[in-house]
Parts: structure tokens; C-alpha cells; sequence
């Protein structure tokens, strides 16, 4: 494994919500609906087994205004669909349960949860090495090209080598498409260009009255500006969704006004003086700001016509919920 990096995890895997999430927004037989339902099956008995802090919450999915609960509607037939379990709540039900809450109505998705994504990373590590396998830190990829029956790959750490692979797997994700493009049989038709998609997480400093995961209803684009935690309780809001040009974390933190009046909507009470910068992360994706979300892409000979490549992108939410089962798909294709 070639990770260019220091340490595993620092970009899309890590910079994110560290939600486990359930599967009711996806198109059905799409593969991020698919993924999605194993990889939550997947996530939480791999959390059992390897002791990975992680808690399944719940989250409420909910309409803030009466206009809203069409909405709610077919995220609930859609969820249905794929074979989700949600429960439909009135506005006052939800209040018995979140009492801070000032909402319409709401979906409880019991199977959402979360997970401590650095344990997570580490104990992946852990099994790739005791598997005999060998992951390369501070090692970019340059090229790939087909010799023979294999790949000739070039790497570089402080100097330039060369490895041989009988399969090549680009699961490289922010860097995707450029990886792609220095794969030198993989015609350009079949390279998606990545857009950058920022998001922002504030947090909060006061005390989180909450006890599970609360999702306003999304639009085409993205899943909203929703309310989390990590393992601590620790209260933060996001992502909001900013289109940049180029992958870089820096905190805009005039967007405080936003994200007030968006929290204020289902938490009135909410203090904005609590509210404070926490972290950005960059999403990887294959549509432009102006389409809808689009599925994974996950291309091999059958599509490409390059014998061994396996290439991976826009990998992103469910991406860490889907994870393992998209590793599972790999590995059988394989």
C-alpha cells in the first residue's frame, strides 16, 4: 500500500463526521445504497470485535417547518425501499425525547451511530500488517503502465523506484483523477475529474443535551447542516458544503452567521457565543456544483479494458460507513 502521507487516514478518511450511516437517502440498487446497508452491518461488528470506541445513537431526521414533511415522506418510502428501519415521530413525540428540539416532525433511524475514526484507521493498519502486507509511508505514486502481464509502477520516497503488480488498485480518492491520468493504459474517457467540495464543523462548548444525531432534511446537493458528536459528546455542526478550486483546510470563519441561523431553526435556544471553529475536511466529487449527487464509481476490465486496474472514485458519504463492504467488493473482483 502506497500512502503518500505520513500517517494513514489524514484526508477524506479522517476530516469527516464519524457517522455510521443507515442507507434511506440512496437511489435504489445504486451502489451506495447497496454499500451503505453492509458496510453499517460490517462497521459495527468490526468496531465489536476489535474494541473501536463507537456508540449507535440513533439519528432523527427532521422537518424544521410543515412545508418540510413532504420531504420526509419519500426519505421514508425511499428508506423503506432499500430496507432501512425508520420510525415516523410528530413534532411533540420528538420533544418527549429531545426536549430542546422545536420541530414539525421526524424520521428515528435507529441503526445510525457513530465511531471513533482514528481507532478505526489503526486497527485496518494493524490487520494489513499482520496479514505480512506492507504499507509504504511518505511514498507518492508517479506512474503506472502495463508490461507484460503486470504493471511497471514508479514511486518515488526520497528517491525514484520502481515495484511490479500483477493487479493495481487507485483508491487515492482527493487525488483520484490524478492518479488516473498516470495510469498510462487508461484512456481519458474513463477518468472522472474530482471537485472539491469543502465543508465547515463548528462546535460547542456547552453542554450537549442531545441523545441522538439530529439530520435537517437534505437537498439534492448534500444531506444539510446536521448536528453530531464524537465519543466524548462532544457537540459540533456541519458540513456546509463551499466549492474550492484547490484541496486546502483553511477555517472561513464568516460563515458563523449561516450556520446560527440554520442551528437556530430546530435549536432556538441554541447560544451562538458557544460556537467556535473547529475543523474542515474536502469532499471528492465526481459531480459538478450544479448536478446531483452521483453514485461510486468503481470501474474495472469490463469497463476500461486494462486488465488488473480496479479504479475507485468519488469515494465519498457513505464512504466511511461503506468501507468495509466496499473492500469485500474489491477484494472479490480481485
Amino acid at each position: 500500500m502506497l500512502e503518500k502521507d505520513g500517517r494513514a487516514g489524514e484526508g477524506v478518511s479522517s476530516r469527516n463526521s464519524g457517522v455510521i450511516h443507515a442507507g434511506m437517502y440512496y437511489p435504489t440498487n445504486s451502489m451506495k445504497s447497496k454499500f451503505c446497508l453492509e458496510g453499517n452491518r460490517l462497521l459495527y461488528e468490526y468496531a465489536d470485535l476489535k474494541k473501536i470506541s463507537h456508540n449507535k445513537t440513533g439519528k432523527f431526521i427532521i422537518a424544521s417547518k410543515k412545508e418540510e414533511i413532504t420531504k420526509l415522506e419519500k426519505i421514508y418510502k425511499q428508506g423503506l425501499i432499500n430496507g432501512v428501519t425508520l420510525e415516523k415521530f410528530e413534532g411533540k413525540e420528538i420533544k418527549k425525547i429531545e426536549p430542546v428540539l422545536n420541530v414539525e416532525a421526524g424520521l428515528l433511524s435507529p441503526e445510525t451511530g457513530i465511531i471513533d475514526v482514528p481507532e478505526l484507521v489503526t486497527a485496518l493498519e494493524g490487520d494489513i500488517q499482520h496479514s505480512e502486507g506492507i504499507i509504504a509511508f511518505n511514498t507518492e505514486f508517479i506512474s503506472a503502465k502495463k508490461k507484460g502481464g503486470s504493471f511497471s509502477i514508479i514511486c518515488r520516497d526520497k528517491e525514484k523506484f520502481e515495484i511490479q503488480s500483477k493487479v493495481l488498485i487507485n483508491s487515492s480518492a482527493l487525488n483520484s483523477d490524478l492518479v488516473s491520468r498516470n495510469i498510462k493504459s487508461l484512456k481519458e474517457e474513463y477518468i472522472y475529474k474530482i471537485n472539491y467540495a469543502k465543508g465547515h464543523y463548528f462546535k460547542y462548548s456547552g453542554l450537549n443535551p442531545f441523545s441522538s444525531l439530529i439530520y435537517p432534511v437534505p437537498d439534492e446537493f448534500s444531506q444539510g447542516l446536521h448536528l453530531g458528536f464524537d465519543i466524548s459528546r462532544q457537540l459540533r455542526f456541519g458540513p456546509d458544503i463551499t466549492w474550492v478550486k484547490d484541496i486546502n483546510y483553511l477555517f472561513d470563519e464568516s460563515l458563523k452567521e449561516k450556520f446560527i441561523k440554520a442551528i437556530h431553526n430546530y435549536w432556538p435556544e441554541m447560544d451562538p457565543e458557544k460556537l467556535n471553529p473547529d475543523y474542515t475536511g474536502v469532499r471528492p466529487k465526481i459531480q459538478n456544483p450544479k448536478e446531483k449527487m452521483q453514485d461510486f464509481s468503481i470501474l474495472e476490465v469490463n469497463s476500461h479494458g486494462v486488465d488488473g486496474l480496479i479504479n475507485l472514485q468519488g469515494m465519498e458519504s457513505p464512504g466511511l460507513t461503506s468501507s468495509l463492504a466496499i473492500g469485500n467488493y474489491v477484494a472479490s473482483r480481485v
